[in-house]
């Protein structure tokens, strides 16, 4: 007892919450110890007296105030005392305590609710609801704690929300228990007699918080109880009240929104279809007050309806005798609504109505139910599809409710269409016609996914699709959709263009429509005679620009063919024989045109076919769908991505000699191939198709098997299927790897093309789109497929075989190496880096042969980036390819320090090689390469030298860190992700104070600069975030001083300058407060003179003194959003005269920053 007593009273004057539960683990420890004996709890219970004693005496003395302090301790010290009994019980074991202590405890807490009403309460509910988990709780005891607490009566209120909240969490615990709720229901039957005191307890709830469990107790009550009429309806007023129900900002998050209340409440009204007679008047009634309800609480109460619709049992009693009212009601919030929101809800009113008569996926109900409902619907509606003003509105009501389920199409669709189909006999305008069919595209989209989705639902449904009237369908092309078309066609209105969108859009749905047999299996509804009829009809529209001139307007045809395009991209995934039909067609109308010298207009128009002709084809995998005839070949997945490949081949070349015509065939291969991955990736999941693009075989070997027109005997199906696409699925990824190979095949076939020595259709711009097709061919494979397939061997062989013709030496086809090296992995080009062997000849190969022209000097300079970055090297330096790379570095080292120093070396041909050399090292900076580290100090020494070709080394470091399209993961390129981090603290950082404008070198300082400005140009702020001081010193001098600099370098200076102020500002600005002068000056020098001179040659090109004048104004601009009025106010004058000069400027894009620059200024006082 005395240890009791002293816990207790320790736990009282502790006010330190780990000391408290400490002392609470005690106790409970001490009475598990004894196993919880009646003397040892009675001692425990007992322990707290001295303070239930205050509590007595307190109560007596009536007169006694709540703010006195005597009083105030007390009720603190009886809170703590209670709490120390309520925390043991929360340490204790549920299985400690016997029932007859259970129920005394209960009895002692419960007595709390009767006086002490001040202390007691917290700490009492918490100890029941602790003493109902324990073991020995008895369903009778459930009671009693409601008969108890519910004697607070009115005082409940005065409690504390977080109080109020463990009463609640009580309660729920109590009504929620089937034990509790048996003995409830057991004593007090329909009366819920403990209903009605929880009711008048908790009626003037607020808080949101506990608002959420008083609602989970009032819908279990009428969920899980049998209350009497009269207690339903009194439950129903009590929260009714609250509807609607919004939440009050609150600057101290509670975790509970407005909808989640909403959500709770509406719990309350779906409970159970008692309160059907009580839910539906009420909420049609908030709903009906018209203007007064808000858009928010319209949505609200439709939900709510919706939910009641959804959650009650049996409709025939409880929706059935509603369902006029509610549609007279919620009619006119479509018919003349206005708002999306609400129109929406009411929509999904009206098919949960629909949902629900129709039954569930186990049990149907009887089919009167839906029909007596649709044909309210009808009722109203129909007429007014033949008014315009109300078209839309009518269609969307009755589409909603006969299409929600299977068996209110199968009903009602036939007369549904023929409403339909006798308006558009007698329309009032073209937008009426337009509208008329959008509606009937709708129901024909609709009818494909309840198709689709016939498996989901109740059984019956798949057997009703089997036996419904088709004949409506099968008309609605020679009764509407041609007749349209043929009236409307030759018009060149808008709205005639809408009504022909509309037709286009129902003949792709027309087509993809699919109907059972009696059997199960699927076929299309058209037969094949007619689907080749609307293919016609519609391919027409996109050939029919290669019959036009330039002078045809077609401004308003561009829309309409795109239209169609999407539609014959449906079209023919259904009827997988329409594509091989448009192909021919588009072929034979390409094919009889001369492309010797065609017209701006004419190429246009080619551009547009190819590029469709790609899309229509090969932007999705076909589907394999029974038709009324044998299809022409046997059913492929890749059957469309073939037929297009065999078309562009054919095709090629449109003419003998290399022009754009022909560049847009190769640039079409291309695009089918990125269109047909895509659709792989999106068909079969990226993460799926990996193990697909793996083989170990040669397939480069089995193309040597095949005869010459292999493809088109494979487009004809004249080829084994061993060899060719085999039986295939469209859900089976093999399609994916068919895909490749085929890609392949068709790459190795257009390579040895272009580099025959005899090709003369080939131009540069049709050698770029080849290689930029291989390398997205074998970039798609895995290493393992690269290296079976020797791909990196045929970078530099072009697929030559032995034998074979001899190949064109023409500098321009190394863009053909390009392409398959930024394909490889660089697992597959080991080979290549063999002591002396290919990588190392090629990078290191500087004779005047290999760089006959500036542009073969780019495409080598490609090529050694590829080959410097793609080796794929050891753990250590000393691994047979690291090596071979660093004698590869070793001699560009060597090279620049001869050429910067004392060899003399032609001006043009050194800017050729450093370029070369730069993008060399640029791949080897990318990977990090530690031979880099060795190659720095020889960059800074031939940089600074004396010599003219220092400038240009300085210049072009800039290489080294610029975004590269053949350095990133797509290419397969090894680039570490801090790579430019790294070559900044090497390259750049060791500079600043080399580079200082008041150095003693004035030359080296200058060409350190040079070096800084470029690369830092190209690094993200936070690589140079570091040394913001120094740099922006380097800044103004660029663009104040032109310094021992050529006037081209001096103005990529300012450019980089100027980019690299661009990112300072957006990132810490504050660090050019003390430069505000210098920079206002200096952007105004540059632009002032960066303006074109007539009357003198430019030594600079004019696009980059346009970018120097759109960047100057840029940064001009900023300054006064950035620094404070006091910083820009002295030279606004001058720069607001500057600039209203700017806004007149020869270029659109500087004239748009001059406007946007004086307008920041405007706002200098």
């Amino acid at each position: 007892m005395a240890q009791f007593k002293q816990w207790a009273l320790q736990y009282v004057l502790s006010d330190d919450e780990s000391a408290q539960v400490e002392i609470a683990q005690k106790a409970a420890k001490e009475i598990e110890s004894t196993r919880a004996s009646s003397t040892v709890v009675g001692n425990w219970a007992a322990s707290i007296h001295q303070w239930m004693t205050l509590a007595n005496a307190n109560d007596e003395d009536d007169e006694m105030k709540d703010g006195d302090e005597g009083t105030s301790g007390d009720i603190i010290s009886r809170a703590k005392a209670l709490s120390f009994l309520a925390a043991t019980l929360e340490f204790l074991d549920r299985t400690m305590l016997r029932p007859d202590q259970v129920l005394r405890l209960i009895g002692f807490f419960g007595s709390m609710f009767s006086y002490d009403h001040k202390a007691g309460i917290t700490a009492s509910a918490k100890a029941l609801r602790r003493l109902y988990a324990m073991k020995s709780f008895k369903p009778d005891m459930g009671i009693k704690i409601i008969e108890d607490v519910c004697k607070i009566k009115e005082d409940f209120r005065l409690q504390t929300a977080a109080t109020r909240l463990e009463i609640y969490e009580l309660f729920l615990n109590l009504v929620q228990d089937p034990a509790v709720s048996s003995e409830f229901q057991h004593k007090y039957g329909s009366s819920c007699g403990f209903a009605v005191d929880l009711l008048e307890l908790c009626k003037n709830e607020r808080d949101p918080r506990n608002l959420m469990i008083w609602f989970r107790i009032l819908a279990t009550l009428l969920k899980d109880y049998s209350p009497s009429s009269e207690v339903t309806e009194e439950i129903f007023k009590t929260f009714s009240a609250y509807f609607p129900i919004t939440l009050r900002a609150s600057a101290t998050p509670i975790g509970i929104t407005a909808e989640d209340l909403k959500e709770a409440l509406r719990g309350c009204f779906s409970a159970h279809q008692r309160l059907a007679a009580l839910s539906f008047p009420f909420l049609m009634q908030k709903l009906d007050q018209g203007d007064a309800v808000t858009v928010a609480v319209k949505v609200d109460i439709l939900k709510t309806i919706k939910a009641c619709i959804e959650q009650y049992e049996n409709p025939q009693n409880s929706v059935v005798p509603h369902i006029e009212k509610i549609w007279g009601s919620l009619k006119y919030e479509v018919r003349n609504g206005e708002v999306k929101e609400t129109i929406d809800a009411t929509l999904e009113v009206l098919r949960a109505i629909a949902r629900k008569l129709d039954g569930s996926n186990t049990q149907k109900l009887d089919v009167s139910l839906l029909q007596g409902y649709i044909d309210i619907v009808f009722r109203d509606c129909r007429d007014d599809l033949s008014n315009p003003t109300y078209t839309k509105q009518a269609g969307l009501l009755l589409m909603t409710v006969t299409t929600t389920n299977i068996r209110g199409y199968v009903l009602y669709n036939a007369n549904f269409i023929d409403i339909i189909r006798q308006n558009l006999r007698q329309p009032k305008s073209p937008s009426h016609i337009r509208d008329l069919l959008l509606l009937l595209n709708s129901v024909l989209k609709t009818r494909l996914d309840l198709v689709k989705n016939r498996k989901e639902g109740h059984p019956d449904d798949e057997e009703q699709l089997k036996t419904e009237s088709r004949v409506h369908l099968e008309t609605l092309f020679h009764d509407v959709y041609l007749p349209i078309w043929t009236g409307k066609a030759s018009e060149a209105g808008s709205e005639e263009k809408d009504v022909l969108k509309q037709v286009v859009q129902g003949l792709a749905l027309l087509v993809s429509q699919e109907v059972l047999t009696p059997s199960g299996d699927v076929s299309l509804l058209y037969p094949g005679s007619i689907c080749s009829e609307i293919c016609s009809l519609l391919t027409v529209t996109i050939t029919k620009g290669l019959s036009l001139s330039s002078n045809d307007n077609q401004a308003n045809d561009s829309a309409l063919e795109d239209e169609v395009v999407v539609g014959l991209r449906s079209i023919v995934m259904n009827y997988t024989d329409g594509y091989d039909e448009l192909v021919s067609r588009a072929k034979t109308e390409i094919a009889k045109r001369d492309w010797t010298s065609p017209s701006e207009y004419s190429l246009g128009a080619l551009r547009d076919i190819l590029s469709r002709l790609t899309f229509i084809g090969c932007s999705e995998i076909p589907t394999y769908t029974n038709i009324d005839a044998q299809s022409r070949k046997e059913f492929s997945p890749l059957q469309h991505f073939v037929a297009a490949l065999h078309t562009l081949l054919e095709l090629f070349p449109l003419s003998q000699s290399p022009t754009t015509s022909n560049v847009y065939v190769i640039s079409s291969i291309h695009a089918a191939v990125i269109w047909f991955r895509n659709a792989c990736e999106a068909r079969y999941k990226e993460d799926t198709l990996a193990p697909y693009s793996t083989s170990d075989k040669n397939w480069l070997e089995e193309f040597e098997t095949l005869p010459g027109d292999w493809l088109s005997k494979l487009h004809n199906g004249g080829i084994s299927t061993d060899v060719a696409l085999g039986v295939l699925q469209e859900d089976n990824p093999e399609v994916y790897r068919q895909f490749l190979r085929l890609s392949l095949f068709t790459v190795r076939q257009l390579y040895t093309s272009a580099t025959a020595t005899t090709q003369t259709v080939w131009s540069e711009k049709s050698l770029t789109q080849l290689a930029q097709t291989a390398a997205l061919v074998i970039g798609s494979l895995d290493e393992k497929l690269q290296k079976s397939c020797n791909l990196a061997h045929e970078a530099f062989n072009f697929f030559r075989t032995p034998g074979s013709s001899a190949t064109s030496d023409d500098p321009i086809n190394s863009l053909l190496t390009v392409g398959i090296l930024q394909g490889l992995r660089p697992g597959a080009l080991t080979e290549l880096y063999k002591p002396g062997g290919v990588a190392e000849q090629f990078l290191c190969n500087t004779s005047d042969s290999a760089y006959p022209s500036s542009r073969a000097g780019d495409i080598r300079a490609a090529i050694g980036t590829i080959l410097s970055n793609k080796y794929k090297g050891g753990p250590s330096t000393s691994d047979p390819e690291s090596l071979t790379m660093k004698r590869v570095l070793d001699f560009w080292g060597s090279w620049l320090k001869d050429s910067t120093t004392s060899a003399e070396v032609n001006a043009d041909k050194f800017q050729t090689l450093n370029n070369v050399a730069m993008h060399i090292i640029a791949g080897a900076v990318a990977r990090q390469d530690k031979s880099v580290t060795d190659l720095i100090p020889i960059l800074h020494q031939a940089a600074a030298s004396q010599h003219a070709n220092g400038e240009t080394v300085a210049h072009s470091l800039g290489i080294l860190v610029k975004a590269n399209d053949l350095l990133t993961p797509e290419s397969h390129a090894v680039v570490r992700r801090f790579y430019k981090q790294w070559a900044y603290s090497h390259l750049v950082k060791p500079l600043y104070e080399l580079a200082r404008p008041t150095s003693d070198n004035s030359l080296a300082a200058a060409r350190y600069s040079v070096i800084i400005l470029p690369i830092v140009s190209h690094c993200p702020f936070t690589v140079y975030q570091d040394d913001l001081e120094p740099l922006v010193r380097l800044l103004v001098t660029a663009l104040t001083s032109r310094g021992n600099v050529s006037e081209e370098t001096a103005q990529a200076q300012v450019i980089s300058a100027l980019e690299i102020l661009v990112e300072i500002i957006l990132n810490d600005a504050d660090a050019l407060k003390g430069y505000v002068k210098e920079i206002v000056s200096g952007t105004t020098k540059v632009y002032q003179e960066s303006v074109p001179k007539k009357t003198l040659a430019q030594p600079v090109p004019q696009a980059t003194l346009t970018t120097s004048r759109k960047l100057a104004l840029q940064v001009l601009g900023a300054m006064p959003k950035t620094f404070e009025e006091r910083y820009t106010l002295p030279y606004a004058p001058p720069t607001q005269r500057m600039l209203v000069m700017a806004c007149g400027d020869p270029a659109r894009k500087v004239r748009e920053a001059a406007r946007s620059a004086r307008a920041n200024w405007a706002k200098v006082a």
